[in-house]
């Protein structure tokens, strides 16, 4: 559901800088960074999706599944959680500063 970009936030981005932040070694195979930063960003947009859905309602839990069976485009979901779930941004910025802190620790 999160994707590449969520809330106006790009995922890569936060990858890109976590990497930065985290000084693996420069001799460090490309392909082997490639991989990492695959893997973080499908832990990121779990982390995403795991709180979104657990912001929600039983009601709008059971709409949001209609949705996915239906399955709608990502905007349409987006859209959905944004109206559903309060303060959805700082909700997600919270949950990065989680990720961020035990990824780096």
């Amino acid at each position: 559901m999160a994707k590449d970009n969520v809330q106006g936030l790009d995922l890569q981005t936060f990858v890109d800088k976590l990497i930065e932040e985290k000084r693996f070694p420069e001799k460090l195979e490309k392909e082997v960074l490639d991989e990492i930063k695959k893997d973080l960003l499908v832990r990121a947009e779990e982390r995403i999706d795991a709180v979104m859905i657990s912001n929600l309602s039983e009601e709008q839990l059971d709409e949001f599944n209609k949705l996915i069976d239906k399955n709608v485009d990502p905007k349409e979901m987006q859209d959905f959680c944004s109206k559903s779930i309060p303060d959805l941004p700082q909700i997600i910025a919270s949950e990065l500063l989680v990720f961020r802190d035990t990824y780096l620790a």
